[in-house]
């Protein structure tokens, strides 16, 4: 049996392969009656709750409309409705004990609905037992995906090798991994979830596709300036470009302040937009009057928010497993940094290293103020750290 992979292993110069799954129109091939014997003999429903269930899946029709058009109406015997409520929890019900499966291989896994990741790690020089360790686990969870009537996408399965630079030189010549008969060769970028990720983390071509996306969406609405009201025109702003610069920035943090620039000119362009504001006008004072905080900060609200969560019991385990406050620790009980909540911060060997949140979480959380740590509720906390990082920005003591 081997361990699992440690949250660090790159920052130790290990090489950590990572495979995300396809499955062919996963929500569309689940098994009704198979669905609903996993609900009750693995989570115990039944009853009238088993009967709504019955009822909510059986004699479900679905018809196509083009133009003028209506094709008959046909049965639907199995799929859980896409778009509902329901849908991705009764796919998640349906595929959750495959975590059993992985965990059997010691493979490390995500699962984001029908979304499906693993990776495990390997010294340089070994990522042949990496590979064949995968290969296994794949080659199990494809008969598993038989017995529920899903299907693994071979053609559409991605494999990426994560590690620094001087590592993934290193690697041997085949770096591929079996996913059925199909042998998946390595990318230098895969998509993760919306995110552009590169086999050395830097993170540029992430950048770079989101700061074009936005200057996109810029000129669109630059179209419009003149039809809109500026509050109107701000609310376009924040739901078009904020929220693009906001999604999941808290893995930029300790970048180096040359590739996470292009966000910030995005802000400043949008900014300006807002306010009517030439290209040559400074912007600092813009920002100030819209009371937007600028990419750094905005990364480190993400970060303080998710350590506030996971300290509260709200993240999901593989995030509170890796915080561990001081106060916790018998033999700093006595420290004042245990009365103050700090947060212990593991060491690391590399700058790549202090980028993961294990370290990077507890950075950021000992650099608040008690006042802004011991808020009540995430509402509150919100508030307090936004006003903490404005004065911090446009305030400096």
């Amino acid at each position: 049996m081997h361990a699992k992979c440690s949250p660090n292993a790159v920052d130790s110069g290990q090489l950590v392969p990572l495979v995300l799954l396809d499955l062919s129109s996963a929500f569309d091939t689940v098994d009704h009656d198979c669905l609903l014997t996993v609900l009750r003999n693995r989570f115990t429903v039944e009853g009238r709750a088993m009967d709504w269930f019955q009822s909510y899946l059986s004699e479900r029709t679905q018809a196509f409309t083009a133009a003028d058009s209506h094709s008959n109406s046909i049965a639907v015997n199995c799929s859980v409705p896409q778009g509902s409520v329901l849908g991705p929890i009764q796919f998640i019900s349906y595929t959750e004990d495959v975590a059993e499966l992985f965990n059997g291989h010691s493979v490390n896994f995500h699962l984001f609905a029908d979304d499906t990741q693993l990776y495990t790690c390997a010294a340089p020089g070994r990522e042949a037992i990496a590979r064949q360790k995968l290969s296994t686990c794949i080659d199990d969870l494809v008969a598993w995906c038989a017995s529920r009537r899903l299907k693994l996408n071979p053609s559409k399965t991605e494999l990426i090798w994560f590690g620094s630079r001087t590592a993934l030189s290193k690697m041997a010549t085949n770096r591929s991994v079996t996913v059925g008969s199909v042998d998946v060769q390595p990318t230098d970028i895969v998509r993760n979830l919306g995110v552009l990720l590169d086999s050395e983390l830097t993170m540029k071509q992430h950048v770079n596709k989101a700061a074009s996306a936005c200057f996109y969406h810029l000129r669109r609405l630059r179209q419009l300036k003149r039809h809109v009201s500026q509050d109107t025109l701000r609310q376009l702003v924040s739901a078009f470009i904020l929220n693009r610069l906001d999604y999941c920035n808290s893995l930029l943090y300790g970048l180096p302040w040359s590739t996470i620039a292009p966000l910030q000119r995005v802000q400043n362009a949008a900014a300006r937009l807002v306010l009517g504001l030439s290209p040559r006008d400074h912007v600092s004072s813009a920002l100030q009057t819209l009371h937007w905080l600028p990419i750094y900060y905005r990364i480190q609200f993400k970060i303080a928010l998710l350590m506030y969560n996971a300290l509260a019991g709200r993240c999901p385990e593989y995030i509170k497993d890796i915080v561990t406050p001081v106060a916790s620790n018998p033999g700093r009980q006595q420290l004042r940094s245990a009365a103050r909540s700090d947060v212990i911060v593991p060491r690391c060997r590399t700058k790549f290293g202090s980028r993961a949140f294990s370290i990077a979480g507890p950075e950021v959380w000992n650099r608040l103020p008690q006042s802004v740590r011991s808020a009540d509720t995430v509402r509150q906390f919100r508030r307090l750290l936004k006003t903490h990082y404005f004065q911090s920005h446009f305030y400096p003591t």
